[in-house]
């Protein structure tokens, strides 16, 4: 009996549990009132496009009309930090059951529109992604799947909308056939399908279209996966591998070739700061690659499998390492050591002993230990965590000051042995400390707008506040391993190794013995590593892998057929009755000579083309007689050789002043040049800027981006060093370079940028990929250095400036008025040039100048928050 009575009661309770399991569900539904809905209205799109992105892109569309009726129809007016607002979309949008929804392969563009009419409010939802890995990828009212060669197409309806009236569901596969596709499609095409109802009720479909994306797109989804993503790294480290013993054997040829003999203590320490820093920054990319990619290796081969428990505290340690040893290679004064030490310290203490501050053992925080998130709110664990990665940051600044400084005195050098400390003034401490501290706020800051976009649904309760706080730190915790790949490449090694190359070029030009004419061989190969690191374009992002070293051969081969052709044909290559070249006839001491000649020519020129208009045959004469005596070899040195040696046919006293430049050395026209080239680059700067960091979404991405403000500073004074540094080439080829005036050899020059962009342009074409901007940067780096070869020849005649009352009027009498129309028209041809990029960046959707857009979310690219 008691048997029995056991098993009723048994079965009593499962029958209990069963009917007590019913109530959230119907909660779920009274909560949205799904019958009410039954008279709502959806249309939902999906479009793919695969060529002309670098990934697939996928924006989704849901238009949703839900009658005043539905008691939580007002609530989607409301603002949207509102609980009702949350819980009223919720319903049309996603999951009612589900109170916490987090989506971090959204992106929105705006907010969803509301719009209220006499018996309907109608909502509109736009969503994109970009399919750039394997993972599951909701957005909007969709899923994709992503397979090793399909993809799945779902859609996901709200369950609340399971009974309205779904009138439209539209599928554009971007040009591509659908594999399998189910239900058939009412209408449409192989591309684009299309479900339609005619009328309210049954049950919508459930649509499913599995796809063959492009080869290409598909392959940039699995670089990431076992074993791919070694050749991920690989592709990564290539122009390190490549760099490294580049600079290796320059710093070797500088060894075996000094200028003079002895070597001078400036040579030698220029020479010996570019092979240290060489070592140094290879060292450190192998370091911090192989910390990026040691997670994969523990999980999927055994090795090291320690290493992903103890990942935050390896990644403090590693940081702090590198950035000591910047310290160490720059040798500041002891008060800057000392602040570098100190805050070196703190987090290594940190990472040894976490729990002392409050911070899990393993540093990752889960919001469902309720314990743990605790703690950390009682000890101001968060805080302590912040100060250990601005620790970081100011050591690694305090090491980047500290190396330019020495690079910087290092061309002032006047006698051999162990270098000494570099001045470290206080107020650099000062600022490098407050950089540090606003670089870790202004990251915390990026992280609450992802949060606020992934999670703008979820309901704000208790459990709300943990996993905010777990989000926020977590994403504080990767900032020691993200750190260094931002600021290592960008900043830390880019802008010293520049001053490293440039201090050597300083050295080895004040060296005795130095040409003044224009670089030898060993320094036109440091100019070419300067140009390639600074200021060369090198597209190179193909089906997922950066390849820059693809454009390197071509600026190579362009670069020096450029000089081979100026050796044969620039101006002070040509050759005097003697056989003398004019380069080797010429000195500095001819420049007056050469400027009185060349204003004589002009006035001789005026004054011929106003007796032509006469036609008085005798002036004619006298004049021509006039001008061949200038077409003579006759500076006021009357030992010169080459006295009275008529000069080469095609070379007048004008020409023969512009190929000389106005300065004396090369160096002085490269840094000039280098001058005249930052300042006419500010305009171009601002266009790039908004091109590249402004336009359309790229302005709200910013706000999300943990480096996103610091970047936009590092952006513009790139972008100046590199027009900078464009200049600078022109300068310091400007006697070899092939052209008559300052324009032709700047325009000369811009092929040797214009070069891989057209490669760019074709294997972009072939793998279906965007061109991007560079069509708009090599238009801009025409305009830039032509404007700079005018600058430079206006300044060869700085000395008859005053005798015009504008530059264009100087302008205009050097270049002679029957050329001047050539060069306006030159420049109108730049113009245009600008105006067809700027029609076809106008072509590309979105083209707007800054898009209103909610300061969240990623654009569908892989998250970094949470713990591994």
């Amino acid at each position: 009996m008691r048997r029995v009575l056991s098993l009723f009661g048994f079965v009593g309770l499962f029958v209990g549990a069963l009917i007590g399991s019913g109530p959230p569900a119907v909660a779920a539904d009274d909560a949205c009132l799904a019958g009410q809905l039954k008279a709502a209205q959806v249309s939902v799109s999906v479009r793919l496009k695969h060529n002309g992105e670098d990934y697939t892109k996928a924006e989704s569309r849901m238009v949703v009309r839900v009658p005043k009726s539905w008691k939580p129809a007002p609530d989607l007016l409301l603002n949207g930090d509102t609980e009702r607002y949350r819980t009223a979309m919720r319903c049309v949008l996603r999951y009612p059951d589900d109170p916490y929804p987090f989506r971090d392969t959204e992106a929105r563009p705006w907010p969803p529109k509301v719009t209220v009419k006499e018996k309907w409010i109608t909502l509109e939802q736009r969503a994109v992604t970009y399919v750039d890995d394997v993972r599951d990828r909701d957005f909007g009212a969709w899923r994709i799947t992503v397979g090793k060669r399909f993809w799945t197409l779902n859609l996901m309806r709200p369950p609340a909308l399971d009974k309205a009236w779904w009138q439209e569901i539209t599928v554009d596969l971007g040009g591509r056939a659908a594999r399998t596709v189910f239900p058939t499609p009412t209408e449409g095409s192989a591309t684009h399908l299309t479900w339609n109802r005619a009328k309210v009720g049954g049950k919508p479909p459930e649509v499913q279209v599995r796809l063959q994306p492009p080869a290409a797109k598909a392959l940039v989804t699995q670089w990431r996966e076992k074993p791919r993503y070694v050749v991920e790294s690989l592709a990564w480290l290539t122009w390190d591998l490549t760099l490294f013993p580049a600079l290796l054997l320059l710093a070797r040829m500088l060894l075996r070739s000094p200028v003079g003999s002895p070597e001078t203590p400036a040579e030698e320490a220029t020479r010996r700061n570019l092979f240290l820093w060489a070592w140094l920054t290879f060292a450190a990319a192998l370091a911090f690659e192989l910390d990026d990619r040691m997670p994969d290796l523990a999980g999927d081969y055994g090795v090291l499998t320690w290493w992903p428990t103890y990942r935050v505290a390896i990644h403090f340690v590693l940081a702090v390492c590198v950035g000591a040893a910047l310290c160490l290679f720059g040798r500041p004064q002891v008060h800057a050591v000392v602040a570098a030490l100190v805050a070196a310290a703190y987090p290594v203490v940190v990472a040894c002993a976490p729990q002392l501050f409050g911070l899990p053992a393993g540093f990752w925080l889960n919001e469902y230990d309720v314990e743990d998130v605790e703690r950390l709110r009682q000890t101001g664990g968060f805080l302590w965590l912040a100060l250990a990665c601005a620790c970081v940051a100011f050591v690694w600044l305090v090491g980047t000051v500290s190396a330019l400084s020495r690079l910087r005195w290092a061309v002032h050098v006047q006698s051999s042995g162990t270098p000494g400390r570099y001045r470290f003034p206080w107020w650099a401490l000062v600022l490098c400390a407050v950089l540090a501290v606003a670089t870790v706020a202004v990251g915390v800051w990026a992280a609450q707008n992802s949060w606020k976009q992934e999670s703008w649904l979820s309901a704000h309760d208790d459990h709300y506040g943990r996993w905010h706080l777990t989000y926020l730190y977590n994403k504080l915790a990767w900032f020691p391993s993200e750190w260094p790949d931002w600021f290592d490449p960008a900043i830390s090694s880019w802008y010293p190794l520049l001053g490293a190359l440039l201090a050597v070029l300083a050295a080895r030009t004040a060296a005795p013995g130095a040409s003044a004419f224009a670089p030898r061989v060993p320094e036109i190969l440091i100019i070419t590593v300067f140009f390639l690191e600074a200021s060369a374009l090198t597209p190179g992002w193909y089906v997922g892998l950066w390849m820059p070293l693809l454009s390197v051969p071509l600026i190579l081969v362009t670069g020096f057929f450029l000089l081979d052709l100026g050796n044969r044909r620039s101006v002070l290559s040509r050759k005097l009755e003697s056989g003398t070249r004019l380069r080797a006839a010429i000195r500095e001491s001819d420049r007056q000579w050469l400027i009185e000649s060349a204003r004589k020519h002009r006035d001789l020129h005026a004054q011929l083309r106003r007796v032509e208009q006469g036609d008085q045959d005798s002036e004619r004469d006298e004049l021509e007689e006039k001008l061949d005596e200038l077409h003579r070899w006759n500076p006021g040195d009357t030992t010169s050789p080459h006295r009275d040696e008529p000069l080469p046919d095609s070379v007048d006293a004008v020409e023969l002043a512009l190929a000389w430049g106005p300065r004396d050395t090369w160096w002085r026209n490269a840094c000039r040049a280098a001058c005249f080239a930052a300042l006419l680059g500010l305009p171009a700067t601002g266009i790039k800027f908004w091109a590249d960091r402004v336009r359309g979404p790229l302005w709200g991405n910013v706000a999300r981006d943990r480096f996103g403000v610091p970047d936009l500073v590092d952006y513009i004074i790139t972008s100046e060093i590199s027009w900078a540094v464009a200049g600078f080439l022109l300068g310091a080829l400007w006697r070899v370079l092939p052209g008559r005036r300052g324009p032709a050899k700047g325009l000369g020059l811009s092929l040797v940028y214009a070069t891989p962009v057209a490669a760019h342009w074709l294997i972009s074409r072939a793998v279906g990929q965007s061109i991007g901007t560079w069509g708009l940067h090599v238009a801009l780096t025409v305009l830039v250095l032509t404007s700079t070869g005018v600058a430079m020849d206006i300044d060869t005649f700085r000395r008859e400036a005053h005798y015009w009352p504008t530059k264009a009027g100087l302008l205009l009498s050097v270049y002679q008025l029957r050329t001047a129309s050539v060069q306006l028209a030159f420049f109108v041809a730049q113009v245009v040039a600008l105006v067809g990029v700027w029609q076809q960046l106008k072509g590309n959707d979105p083209m707007v100048l800054i898009q209103r857009q909610d300061p969240t979310g990623t654009q569908g690219g892989p998250g970094t928050g949470g713990s591994p």
